[in-house]
């Protein structure tokens, strides 16, 4: 299953952009974040307070730049 080779690799990306401390309520936070900002179909990127790591954001930017 695709799924479970994604896992491990998106709980270590997580793991090393959140503080220790913060982990254990980090997942709230994503949650949040998708339901209120990062929606499907139409992000609030101008809200969004971590663009700067955001592959979407990112390749949108550069989409408009052309």
């Amino acid at each position: 299953n695709e799924n479970r080779k994604i896992l491990p690799e998106t709980v270590n990306i997580l793991v090393k952009n959140f503080p220790k401390d913060k982990l254990n309520i980090a997942h709230h936070w994503l949650i949040l974040h998708g339901r209120y900002v990062c929606l499907a179909r139409r992000p609030k990127c101008d809200k969004c307070g971590i663009t700067e790591i955001c592959k979407y954001f990112n390749k949108q930017k550069l989409f408009v730049n052309k």
